[in-house]
């Protein structure tokens, strides 16, 4: 480092330190631990995110480290990342997810490692941590999408942009709480920051740009820390504006959907976003549901973990809206108005419809999934030609969060009683409780599972196993396009009889359709 920019650099610590409280001026102390540890980390995170790293080297950073190792494949295996095959090597998990993605990983990976020196303030920078890592996934894709020349300086942009609430949160939580109060209530950004100088003695930012000159960060971001954080609501018309207005905005967005309040916080970024980025309201809507999965996921595979408010569509007009394959409405079987029949087990003596009358039963089914005018009365239709038409005595269906693609949500069983322990043991992660059910999610075709007992212990969740009991069934992924959103099982459980090669056809004449039925709701077909 020159004099010259030492002696720039320490006029700037000079000029702040009279005015910081009291408890944070040490963070400009050559002895605090907190400086050289943050700004190591820093440094580490700019050499991976640079152009310099290759596939090659981030490769043999993760196989080097165990630790990371399991992270990255666990990421590479998750249904946001929609692996059609079990990822088990890193070359091969560097090769699916992209170099962004891994680059990604291994730099949050750097800023977790951290926690580690600060035991007692572990459970508040998991906090900050996570919602820098969910900002970040979502700046990268956003702008990779826009086709930003530099999608990796949106995701170190934003990952970096909460140096200066770690470094306060490290020294003073009590500070950092009472900032984070002040940006929990709806005001404007002149009130905010003269709140903030009440509580720190200067603005935040001001403090996170002193602290990004005296670590010699890039330029970029600490010019960024310098930018006015009310956004103008229009299109980006230069790359500083799209760099601005996606770091800030996304953390603007991640920010709303981690206080307790109302929506429109949340809305009033999204729209600011939008209106900036220039993307056509459905696209953005699907990129923003998909990043922020994908961002959870990585900030699990950390052992982070964020509760976040549900991210809806923006507004759309009718003539551009389209179903949403993920509906939080519950999934109600439709009935058959006609003939009124109840839906009930098949008993084992009468032949199911299927097989009594083929070419009427499938009819009726078809013309049900005409009729459907959204996923919860497709599904419905599906799932209750199954129980009552196809001849199988219990059917479940479940579908995956909308918000967090680990988590899959019983949402209807047919031919048992009482429902909530059914629905429940469908439900759960997919990673850690519902192995078997991440397994078949990457299937594209129905699987035969003759026997239960051949499946290895702890594929499948304990209270699962205990509920459903199951000894032979047909498991099913449904997909929109290429994406899962959920899956099927279906026995013939109250009988005590195996599911046999006829019945795997029959439901596949019954699944064909409904796969075609939900990819016309979604204009894919």
């Amino acid at each position: 480092m020159s004099s010259l920019s030492t002696t720039v650099e320490s006029a700037l610590v000079e000029s702040i330190r009279p005015r910081l409280h009291h408890k944070l001026k040490p963070l400009f102390d050559q002895s605090n631990r907190c400086l050289p540890i943050l700004q190591s980390t820093c440094q580490q995170i700019m050499n991976v995110m640079g152009p310099n790293s290759n596939a090659n080297s981030l490769a043999q950073i993760i196989s080097r480290d165990h630790g990371l190792t399991c992270k990255v494949l666990q990421v590479a295996n998750s249904i946001a990342y929609s692996p059609q095959q079990t990822i088990a090597s890193v070359p091969h998990a560097v090769s699916w997810l992209g170099l962004d993605t891994v680059r990604s990983l291994v730099a949050a990976s750097h800023l977790v490692e951290q926690l580690n020196h600060w035991p007692q303030r572990q459970q508040l920078l998991r906090g900050l941590i996570a919602k820098s890592l969910i900002a970040a996934t979502v700046a990268g894709e956003l702008g990779a999408s826009m086709e930003y020349a530099q999608p990796g300086q949106l995701f170190t942009g934003a990952l970096l942009y909460s140096i200066g609430d770690l470094a306060i949160a490290y020294q003073a939580p009590e500070i950092h709480q009472a900032v984070q109060a002040i940006h929990a209530k709806p005001k404007p950004g002149a009130d905010r920051v003269i709140e903030e100088t009440r509580i720190i003695g200067i603005p935040r930012m001001v403090l996170a740009q002193a602290l990004a000159k005296v670590w010699n960060l890039p330029e970029d971001l600490v010019e960024l820390f310098g930018m006015v954080r009310e956004l103008p609501v229009g299109r980006w018309q230069s790359g500083q504006q799209t760099y601005q207005g996606i770091v800030i905005g996304c953390i603007r967005l991640v920010d709303a959907m981690t206080s307790i309040g109302s929506r429109q916080p949340i809305d009033e970024a999204k729209r600011v976003l939008l209106i900036g980025s220039g993307l056509p309201p459905n696209q953005f809507a699907d990129l923003m549901l998909g990043a922020i999965d994908r961002g959870r996921q990585l900030a699990r595979s950390m052992g982070l973990s964020m509760d976040m408010a549900e991210v809806a569509a923006p507004s759309i007009s009718k003539e551009n809206s389209k179903p949403s394959p993920l509906t939080k409405a519950p999934v109600e079987p439709t009935h058959d108005r006609k003939s009124q029949r109840p839906v009930s087990a098949v008993s084992p003596q009468v032949p199911a419809p299927i097989q009594a009358r083929p070419l009427e039963t499938l009819q009726t089914f078809q013309d049900s999934l005409r009729e459907a005018k959204d996923f919860n009365g497709l599904l419905g239709s599906f799932v209750q030609s199954l129980h009552k038409d196809a001849g199988f005595d219990r059917v479940g269906l479940a579908l995956l969060n909308l918000n967090d693609s680990d988590q899959l949500v019983g949402r209807l069983v047919l031919g048992a009683t009482p429902l909530a322990p059914y629905l429940r043991a469908l439900s759960g992660s997919l990673s850690n409780e519902h192995q078997l059910f991440l397994n078949v999610l990457k299937r594209f075709d129905p699987l035969l599972i003759a026997d239960f007992t051949n499946h290895t212990e702890g594929a499948m969740k304990q209270e699962f196993v205990e509920i459903w009991t199951p000894v032979s069934a047909i498991l099913a992924p449904l997909r929109v396009g290429t994406k899962p959103i959920g899956l099927i099982y279906c026995d013939h459980g109250l009988r005590n009889q195996p599911v046999r090669a006829s019945d795997y056809q029959t439901f596949l004449l019954f699944f064909m359709h409904t796969t075609m039925g939900l990819n016309r709701l979604a204009g894919v077909l």
